[in-house]
């Protein structure tokens, strides 16, 4: 049965849908393609409408991402029936046999082959079977600025791949070594997203403290920082991720002293357990963790300041759990974001013995949540009677809109629609579960 289209100057728009699943990297990738398919004529249209092409952008970093993948594949076929269904990411790479088996889908692309899906649709290669491709992983790619159709702040790729290879982790296996979008190419790319309206601007990739060591002439972070602050009518730069090694005295100085970039870091402890440390192979100890968060707050006293703890590693005792615990209530995290240990095929992990059982994993998880929003309340408290700047983003439920303010915090306010995309002073009265809301006292 045909899809009805929609019809310009006698010439049929062809629709596709999104369905993007994990980071802020593939929703930056997401976004990628569709402005590649917009550029080509292409509506875009929301995941559940009738549309000639779903793609499913996956993720693989835990069991329930890959039931969560193979949960929307499906839903795919079921809400667009007669559309293309492209399953496409990192998911994709690392398993396109389990894919296969799933009734209806007609593309499995790999990490950065998911770019090719435009010219595959156009070929003439027999459509009746599945194509198959997976990436090689070694060039950088990020083709377009990418089209937020959905987002007001824009999500700009600067970086793939990673070369750590902690034990537990599936991603470089998924998207290769690390590799750097070029300086000339990134300030391209942001100039067209100011251009488009994205007032604020995130940085992301797989590991993006390690942007610029792969080329030549060496650059880094830093100074991709220094460059997009010159653009004009980019009001704000946020960092996604930083390992914690990675975060040097100069890049604090800059982001205390910068108006643009945002007062938040993001910085992944996974354990507070020196042992638990180092069977993940990740690259420093407890005590300079706490270290670098130290230093961090003494740049920076009210950022926010967020953290990624994995529970139930293979072999963590009681005693390894209480460790990270204890970690966790001292430092002065504003939120946390906790993961329950799965088995991912082919890491070093998968291999070690003393695997956890699901029932103390779930109880060891429940008292970490219970502590993450007990942070976030009172951080959220110690901005009432503030004043906040606020980038609002979009309308909610009722007569009220929300954004979020330098510190990573969710605001609410008064509808006023004129002031969607736009920054304002928020004089913060009430701090609720989840969002802080008050008066907007000036707007720029």
């Amino acid at each position: 049965m045909p899809v009805e289209g929609f019809f310009i100057y006698g010439i049929q728009m062809r629709k596709i849908s999104f369905y993007t699943l994990g980071c802020k990297l593939n929703q930056a990738e997401s976004a990628i393609m569709a402005d590649q398919f917009r550029a080509q004529g292409f509506e875009i249209v929301p995941f559940g409408e009738q549309a000639d092409i779903c793609v499913i952008n996956t993720c693989t970093v835990t069991a329930k991402t890959d039931y969560r993948c193979r949960q929307m594949i499906r839903r795919a076929k079921k809400v667009a029936p007669g559309a293309k269904i492209a399953v496409v990411g990192c998911y994709a790479q690392l398993h396109p046999e389990a894919i296969r088996e799933i009734d209806g889908v007609d593309f499995i692309l790999g990490s950065d082959r998911k770019f090719d899906l435009l010219p595959m649709l156009d070929s003439d290669e027999d459509t009746s079977k599945i194509v198959i491709e997976k990436s090689d992983n070694r060039q950088f790619l990020a083709p377009e600025s990418g089209f937020f159709w959905n987002h007001t702040r824009g999500f700009l790729k600067i970086q793939d791949g990673c070369n750590n290879f902690c034990s537990y982790c599936a991603v470089p296996l998924a998207r290769g070594r690390s590799r750097s979008d070029s300086l000339e190419d990134i300030l391209i790319h942001a100039k067209k997203l100011v251009a488009a309206g994205h007032r604020e601007i995130v940085l992301t990739g797989v590991h993006i403290g390690m942007y610029g060591k792969d080329l030549q002439p060496r650059v880094s972070l830093l100074d991709v920082l220094k460059n997009l602050e010159e653009i004009n009518g980019l009001v704000r730069i946020r960092l996604s991720s930083l390992e914690p090694n990675e975060i040097s005295d100069p890049l604090l100085e800059h982001v205390a002293s910068s108006e643009k970039v945002c007062k938040h870091f993001h910085v992944p402890l996974q354990s507070g357990d020196n042992e638990i440390l180092k069977k993940m192979r990740r690259l420093y100890r407890r005590e300079e963790f706490i270290d670098i968060i130290g230093k961090i707050k003494s740049y920076l006293p009210h950022c926010g300041l967020g953290t990624d703890v994995i529970v139930g590693f293979p072999g963590e005792t009681e005693e390894h759990f209480q460790n990270t615990r204890e970690i966790i209530e001292k430092l002065p995290f504003t939120y946390l974001h906790v993961f329950s240990y799965s088995i991912r095929p082919g890491t070093a992990a998968a291999k070690l013995p003393d695997q956890i059982d699901g029932r103390v994993i779930k109880a060891r998880s429940e008292i970490l949540h219970t502590i993450a929003k007990e942070k976030k309340r009172d951080y959220y408290r110690s901005f009432v009677e503030k004043e906040v700047r606020v980038l609002w983003e979009s309308k909610t439920d009722g007569e009220w809109m929300t954004g979020l303010t330098d510190e990573y915090v969710r605001a609410r306010a008064k509808l006023n629609l004129n002031l969607i995309n736009r920054f304002g002073s928020l004089r913060v009265e009430k701090a609720g579960d989840g969002f802080v809301s008050g008066e907007i006292v000036a707007d720029d």
